[in-house]
């Protein structure tokens, strides 16, 4: 890797030739469309809402949020925080950014599970039923006698419990070394450690407990790459591996998961479904518009109401643009809703912002701006920021 070309969200870069099929392939494992390439003028126009890093044979490309101050390490910890397992603590160590400024997850993941690795991987007793030299446990006189008769070296048969690393915990931990094994030595070094641990097909679910807690950044570490990270076969200049995120899908799953789990209020809700409100008849035929708020509060399945609508907007401009201002009146009027709060994020601390409407006709007489500092080095303060947006959106309901 020779050269990082640094981008801000939404951003072009102008491409080597070499690089577009490369790029396209990329994209389609992240499943974003090939037509935000421009082969004739080999340009490359990212998708606004995407950030990230893209490893290329000859180069990387680092997609910085659109946010002054707001930078990789940020949007991979907010990442790292909806992944994570067993989040209640989020001022926890882990939660601290890197200040070496590191902003590749397999880097990371390497140097996490050498410490696992030195520690001890998790290991947890499991039942054996094998043909052994020597009697261990209880034995199978059926069975051994068979292997008696054929002459077999392992003769007796027997069942017993012994301590296995073949635990879910370090099968996740193999299978993302094992997606990732081409990217470097070390890996293979620390695969050494996994000799007796078996591949699953499936992505298990893992569950922490005290004596496997030690384990746990490695462990998110290993589900976001199983999840979000890309490699790519470059041919004869090796592999690649690439990190895109949807920033706005991030920042809304972020300020869900805070408000309906860290809140204390379980009036925050959402729906998993769109619900229809209309139907469109055209000569092709006849189909339903539907709609989806991102989040509200105290909703009344019953009536369709809901006390207060919240709505994530990821924008660096003023708040209230009109858009933003139609739709919320459309949502206020289907769930006869009349509190209405967006929800920002900011590099920094800022207050409320309210904008309130003259026309007293009007059905919705204002909405409320709330903004969540995403900055910050520490886990404080990250611990800090979380708690300061529940305040303040608390003291709007």
């Amino acid at each position: 890797m020779s050269t990082i070309t640094h981008i801000n969200q939404g951003d072009s870069v102008i491409l080597l030739s070499e690089e577009i099929e490369v790029l396209e392939k990329i994209l389609s494992s992240f499943n974003i469309s090939s037509n935000c390439i421009d082969k004739q003028q080999s340009i490359i126009s990212f998708p606004q809402s995407y950030v990230g890093y893209i490893n290329l044979p000859t180069r990387k490309i680092l997609i910085e949020p659109k946010h002054i101050g707001v930078d990789l390490r940020h949007i991979l910890r907010i990442h790292f925080f909806l992944y994570s397992l067993q989040n209640e603590d989020f001022d926890e160590p882990i939660y601290d950014l890197d200040s070496n400024k590191t902003v590749d997850i397999l880097k990371s993941f390497i140097f996490e599970l050498s410490k696992v690795v030195k520690r001890g991987l998790p290991v947890s007793y499991k039942y054996f039923n094998e043909n052994i030299k020597e009697l261990r446990g209880n034995l199978d006189l059926i069975k051994t006698t068979i292997n008696l008769k054929l002459h077999r070296n392992n003769i007796f048969c027997c069942n017993f419990d012994d301590l296995s690393l073949d635990v879910p915990i370090n099968q996740l931990l193999l299978m993302a070394l094992v997606k990732c094994e081409n990217l470097g030595n070390e890996i293979g070094q620390i695969k050494k450690f996994f000799i007796n641990v078996s591949l699953p097909k499936t992505i298990p679910n893992i569950v922490l407990n005290t004596n496997t807690m030690y384990c746990k950044k490695a462990v998110t570490l290993a589900y976001m790459i199983l999840n979000n990270i890309s490699v790519n076969d470059f041919g004869e200049k090796g592999y690649g591996n690439s990190f895109l995120v949807n920033f706005d899908k991030l920042f809304e799953d972020f300020v869900k998961l805070i408000l309906t789990k860290h809140s204390g209020d379980f009036n925050f809700t959402y729906w998993d479904n769109e619900k229809p409100y209309a139907s469109c008849f055209t000569d092709e035929g006849e189909y339903t518009k539907s709609y989806i708020p991102d989040l509200i509060y105290n909703y009344d399945p019953a009536n369709v109401s809901a006390y207060c609508i919240l709505d994530m907007k990821n924008k660096v401009s003023m708040p209230f643009n009109n858009a933003d201002v139609y739709q919320m009146f459309f949502y206020a009027n289907q769930l006869n809703c009349k509190k209405v709060i967006l929800c920002y994020p900011s590099s920094k601390d800022r207050q409320n912002a309210r904008l309130s409407f003259g026309n007293e006709s009007f059905f919705l007489k204002r909405l409320e701006a709330v903004y969540i500092n995403i900055a910050g080095d520490t886990a404080l303060e990250f611990k800090n920021n979380i708690i300061n947006f529940i305040e303040k959106v608390k003291s709007l309901l």
